[in-house]
């Protein structure tokens, strides 16, 4: 039975969005002593570059993937047979070590969902790693935070959420590649495509684990939240950031501060050969990099190591990026599917705003909406059952006194126990007017 908090309809601004008792328990599981053990090991390999050895049992990029294999492979036992591990291999060009074909692995974790497996999310980091030479196979290159942190991060959440069973298939993986032009991830996009996947969103955790600045500035309190868009800022990426916004009300002293950019400036992420395919794709990353130990060979400041070590993170900010990912992940793969094809109009004789969308099983839906300069939704109404009208496959509802001309709106899914899927939102208009063929032309 749907309650009667879903039955009511409700105007309020998303940030009274109340607490799921379920994923508070699963963010409470974050275990920081947990993921700095797995950076320190990472570290521990002296190099996880694409070119270092993959024989040796301690060193190089073998060895490092044989760890990271074993880790989700001990998970996985614990699933009773709900997650599946494998080795996503591929040989693909590599253009930045002039090589036609270089061997890749990613580790991939599969968490098969209950009543909707074929929708996917898709969470990662890169364990590759590189220093002050691109194509130096050799040299130490302990890649701590970039991306030993984000690598972390995909494992611990792996580790929280494998304990339970959700609707919607979560895939964990461990990238290769990333240092020398996004390799591993661009291959596993590219075999999910072939594949026909059908991807709801994907996380890529890069460089989350350090808190203080090169201005001497700690910076703890928020994250990155990187997402592409062609035009406007209500592409499907925008749209997940916007949920990953959400997912922080289940973290303490934590929020995801929206970045209307695909990446920063001259550089990507293992995100983007996803967004580049029409995924939903966001990139999380710390408030502010230190460059001065980023790809950086290890070299010596007042008689210390100095470089990208594990001794210069913060492991409590990092526990802190894990709580988000387990929020956002477990909201969302326990949520109903995103709404299908959503239609908006003004109506004709008031300043009301019909919504229309193509009819699907949710026990509840939620209209949100805001100014069209505001960064993230600002209302949202829980629609209650006569607030819907359903005909030939179609529901509408009214936005009583809402002006369809001066704000966004949107509509997301909601289960019986309060889960929203993220949000779709109709076309705007621009992007009909600006289509040659309809010549822009006003009425």
């Amino acid at each position: 039975m749907i309650t009667a908090l879903l039955l009511a309809a409700v105007v309020a601004p998303q940030s009274d969005d109340p607490i799921d008792a379920k994923i508070a328990g699963l963010v409470a599981k974050v275990d920081a002593a947990k993921l700095e053990q797995t950076v320190r090991d990472l570290a521990g390999f002296g190099t996880r570059h694409v070119l270092s050895p993959t024989e040796d049992p301690k060193r190089g990029t073998g060895a490092a993937r044989n760890y990271l294999e074993a880790q989700m492979r001990a998970i996985a036992d614990t699933t009773g047979g709900r997650m599946t591990v494998t080795r996503h291999e591929a040989s693909v060009p590599a253009r930045r070590l002039r090589r036609n074909s270089l061997p890749l692995v990613n580790i991939v974790a599969t968490l098969r969902g209950t009543s909707d497996p074929d929708r996917v999310y898709v969470v990662g980091g890169h364990y590759d790693s590189r220093n002050g030479r691109g194509a130096d196979g050799v040299g130490d290159a302990p890649g701590a935070n970039d991306d030993g942190s984000g690598t972390a991060v995909a494992v611990e959440v792996c580790r929280v959420l494998a304990s339970t069973e959700f609707a919607a298939t979560i895939v964990f993986v461990c990238y290769d590649g990333e240092e020398q032009g996004l390799l591993g991830s661009d291959a596993h996009a590219e075999t999910l495509a072939e594949s026909d996947v059908l991807i709801d969103g994907m996380i890529t955790n890069d460089i989350v684990g350090n808190t203080l600045g090169m201005d001497g500035v700690r910076r703890d309190d928020y994250l990155r939240c990187f997402s592409y868009s062609a035009r406007g800022n209500d592409s499907v990426g925008r749209s997940f950031a916007r949920a990953a916004t959400r997912a922080g009300r289940h973290v303490d002293g934590l929020r995801a501060r929206l970045v209307f950019r695909g990446d920063r400036y001259g550089r990507g992420g293992d995100h983007r050969p996803f967004a580049s395919r029409g995924v939903p794709a966001i990139r999380l990353t710390e408030p502010r990099e230190d460059y001065s130990r980023q790809h950086q060979n290890v070299t010596e400041r007042d008689g210390k190591p100095y470089a990208d070590l594990p001794d210069f993170m913060d492991f409590r900010y990092l526990a802190r990026v894990a709580q988000l990912n387990v929020s956002l992940l477990a909201e969302l793969a326990s949520a109903p599917r995103c709404p299908g094809r959503v239609r908006a109009r003004g109506a004709s004789q008031s300043y009301d705003t019909i919504l229309q969308w193509q009819s699907g099983d949710a026990p509840a839906y939620e209209v949100v909406w805001r100014d069209t300069t505001a960064p993230d939704w600002e209302h949202a109404k829980l629609l209650a059952a006569d607030d819907v009208e359903t005909r030939g496959g179609v529901s509408k509802t009214t936005l009583i006194g809402v002006c369809l001309d001066d704000v966004v709106v949107g509509l997301r899914a909601v289960a019986a126990d309060g889960s929203r899927s993220r949000v779709r939102t109709p076309p705007e208009p621009d992007a009909f007017a600006l289509r040659p063929e309809r010549g822009g032309r006003g009425r």
